[in-house]
């Protein structure tokens, strides 16, 4: 009877051990029903952020378009302001000159520089007659740079506004004309003047870079536009948009 009762009682403690494993599963299974209603929950909550990711991006790509052709519009707008204008290295400071008064200056640079390209010019029949200084030129006066030394070590560039794009065109084919400088310029080490268009800074820095790069033989601007040749390759290449990346340009 005994043993029987032992028997008894090890059934009874087993089944109390049933009774608690399932409830250890009951509870595990609430669990594991809890996590997954969590990681639905989190799936839900990931999909909703890639798609709010996705606009963001898709935003930020129009924006940073909106912005390369806002710079692109005021980089055209700035260069066709300086349609006329020249820009004039080298040229020694004139006597008399001055921040506040700039007609010698204006004075000089027609004599020296803008009339002798019109007279190469009247002479090969690309302008009718000589313009006086009154009628080639607006305004002329130097650039200072704010970063520069003062006074400066060298001559401040010059700035030269003629009064039509056919008095710049006509100056600019015939700028071989120009004398060279004086011997006492020379001796200061003025070998010749340089001028070229005026271009705007991002402008100006392509031509910089492509006239810098390896892979071009020659760059250079006509009237605001930057053209330039490739080593071996025949043919003149014009750039598109002064805001592509050099690779782009020269692939």
């Amino acid at each position: 009877m005994s043993r029987d009762s032992d028997k008894l009682d090890l059934i009874l403690e087993k089944l109390k051990s049933f009774d608690t494993l399932e409830k250890k599963i009951d509870n595990l299974d609430s669990k594991f029903n809890d996590l997954s209603t969590t990681v639905n929950t989190l799936n839900t909550t990931v999909a909703s952020h890639t798609s709010e990711i996705a606009e963001i991006r898709a935003e930020l790509a129009k924006n940073k378009e909106d912005i390369r052709s806002l710079k692109v519009s005021h980089n055209n707008r700035e260069q066709r302001l300086r349609a006329c204008t020249l820009r004039l290295f080298n040229f020694p400071t004139a006597l008399g000159e001055s921040v506040d008064n700039y007609k010698p200056l204006a004075a000089k640079v027609y004599d020296r520089i803008i009339r002798p390209a019109l007279s190469a010019a009247k002479g090969a029949g690309d302008i009718g007659t000589l313009p006086q200084q009154q009628n080639a030129m607006e305004a002329c006066f130097r650039v200072f740079s704010p970063q520069g030394p003062v006074p400066p070590t060298t001559s401040p560039p010059v700035i030269i506004r003629l009064v039509s794009m056919a008095v710049k065109t006509a100056v600019m084919k015939h700028r071989r004309a120009v004398p060279l400088p004086s011997e006492g310029e020379r001796a200061v080490g003025i070998r010749r003047f340089v001028l070229v268009e005026d271009l705007t800074p991002d402008t100006h820095s392509l031509l910089k870079a492509l006239q810098a790069d390896s892979r071009t033989e020659k760059a250079w601007s006509v009237n605001g536009n930057i053209m330039f040749t490739r080593p071996g390759v025949v043919g003149v290449k014009k750039v598109r948009s002064v805001f592509d990346s050099l690779d782009t340009i020269l692939s």
